[in-house]
């Protein structure tokens, strides 16, 4: 009996982990839309930060907003936040009200919002990417004076993204 136990918990264990997926179609899509060619892509985490950053302010601009300056006590936030999602192998806004409790102390910030993004690979698809989701959109678009914008790359060189607006009188 031992004997076809072992092989039929075996082959149970592989169908049932076979079957589960944590990866979301819109994330698979978004990791299909950087990787396109096979062809090994070189990130500066840092000069996407820029980028991102100038691209974010440029659209703004382009609807009548104003531009959004730099808050770098927030950065250590989106870092964090940036390293919890790779640890998790996911996107998330988990643990974003504890998040943004601290930032409105440190900065007396009246609100803050963030978006995450991971796998872009430029700063215009990142970008695009959040113009075309509309909680996304929204953040970008707000009543916000402040942001920042922590790039960092997983183990496989992959990137993550948490860009945090903030508002301060």
């Amino acid at each position: 009996m031992k004997k076809i136990y072992v092989p039929l918990m075996a082959m149970a264990l592989l169908f049932v982990c076979g079957q589960c997926s944590t990866t979301s179609p819109e994330e698979e899509q978004e990791y299909t839309e950087a990787q396109l060619g096979n062809e090994k892509v070189t990130i500066d985490p840092v000069t996407l930060e820029d980028e991102i950053v100038n691209l974010v302010n440029q659209h703004r601009n382009s609807i009548g907003l104003g531009p959004l300056q730099d808050n770098p006590v927030s950065y250590k936030y989106a870092e964090e936040h940036n390293d919890y999602m790779i640890s998790k192998n996911k996107l998330s806004h988990d643990n974003f009200e504890s998040r943004a409790t601290k930032i409105a102390q440190e900065t007396q910030a009246i609100s803050v919002s963030e978006n995450v993004a991971r796998y872009y690979t430029t700063a215009q698809k990142t970008v695009e990417g959040w113009l075309n989701s509309s909680s996304h959109k929204k953040a970008m678009e707000g009543d916000y004076t402040h942001t920042t914008l922590s790039v960092q790359l997983d183990k496989e060189g992959r990137p993550y993204f948490t860009q945090i607006f903030i508002k301060v009188e």
